[in-house]
C-alpha cells in the first residue's frame, strides 16, 4: 500500500453499542466521518485518519504545530462533547490511533466488560470541575507595606519575618479551603478527585488558584445548591469560586484510557 495513502483509525472514546454516530460534530480528519464499530456491549467511536499525519514518529512535530495541535483538540472534544449530549462515553486520550479496524476491534472487545461496566457507572451522570481563585492582594497588602517601611536591617529582618508568616498563613488558608470544599462537594456527587493546581498563564486568570477538582454529579441541582452556598461563605475571606463542564468524563475512567 502507497505511504501517502495509509490510513487509520483514530479513537475518541466507547460508547453503547446501539449509539449513533454523533451529529454535527467534524471528525480530526474533516475528509472523513465520525462512526461506531460495535464489539459486542460497546462500540469504538471512530474516524479514519491519515498514518503518515499521524504517525508516532512525526507526532512529537505535529504537536509543536499550534495551529495543528488546536485544530485537532478542537474536534476531538467536539465529537465526545457530541457524543455526551446522546448517552454516556467513555474518552480516550488525544491521538488513540490504530494501524487498522481488526486492531481497534480487538483492544475494545479485550475490555468490553469493564468498558461496559464504565458506561453504566457514567449513564445519567456528568464530570463538572470547580475551581477556587483568590486576590494575592489579599495576602500581599500587610506585606507591601512593611517592606515599604524598611528603612533599617532590623526593619528589613522584621519584614522578611513577617513575610514568612503571610507564606505560611496563604498555604495553613489554601489547605484549609481545599480541604472543607473537597469534603463538602464530594458529598453531593457520586465521585470526586482534586487535581494539580494551574499557574495564571494556564488558567488564564490573574488571581491565585487555591483549589481544582473534578467531580461525577447525577444530580446537578444539588450539586450547584452546595457550590453556591460554599460560594458565599468563602466570598468574604476574598474567594472565588467556578464551576466549568459538563466535561467528557476524563478523570473517572480507567487510567489507560483517559488523557494524560
Amino acid at each position: 500500500m502507497n505511504a501517502t495513502a495509509a490510513r487509520g483509525w483514530y479513537l475518541y472514546g466507547v460508547v453503547r453499542a446501539d449509539a449513533e454516530p454523533p451529529h454535527g460534530a467534524q471528525a480530526v480528519d474533516s475528509g472523513d466521518e465520525v462512526t461506531v464499530l460495535p464489539e459486542g456491549r460497546v462500540a469504538a467511536l471512530a474516524s479514519r485518519v491519515s498514518l503518515v499525519e499521524f504517525d508516532e514518529e512525526a507526532l512529537p512535530q505535529r504537536l509543536a504545530d499550534a495551529e495543528w495541535l488546536e485544530e485537532k483538540i478542537r474536534a476531538h472534544e467536539q465529537v465526545l462533547e457530541a457524543a455526551l449530549a446522546a448517552g454516556p462515553v467513555v474518552p480516550c486520550r488525544f491521538c488513540t490511533v490504530y494501524r487498522g479496524e481488526d486492531e481497534l476491534r480487538r483492544f475494545v472487545a479485550e475490555r468490553e466488560g469493564e468498558l461496559a461496566e464504565g458506561l453504566d457507572r457514567l449513564d445519567g451522570r456528568v464530570e463538572l470541575g470547580v475551581k477556587a481563585f483568590v486576590d494575592p492582594a489579599r495576602f500581599t497588602s500587610e506585606l507591601q507595606e512593611a517592606a515599604a517601611q524598611a528603612t533599617s536591617g532590623r526593619a528589613y529582618l522584621e519584614a522578611r519575618r513577617e513575610e514568612q508568616r503571610l507564606g505560611a498563613e496563604l498555604v495553613r488558608f489554601q489547605n484549609e479551603l481545599a480541604d472543607g470544599l473537597h469534603e463538602r462537594l464530594h458529598a453531593a456527587a457520586e465521585e470526586g478527585v482534586t487535581l494539580p493546581l494551574q499557574s495564571r498563564e494556564v488558567s488564564g486568570r490573574d488571581r491565585e488558584m487555591l483549589f481544582n477538582g473534578a467531580y461525577l454529579v447525577g444530580d446537578r441541582e444539588r450539586f450547584e445548591e452546595e457550590l453556591a452556598e460554599a460560594a458565599l461563605e468563602v466570598r468574604e475571606n476574598g474567594v472565588e469560586l467556578e464551576l466549568t463542564g459538563p466535561w467528557p468524563p476524563y478523570n473517572f475512567v480507567p487510567e489507560e484510557l483517559a488523557r494524560s
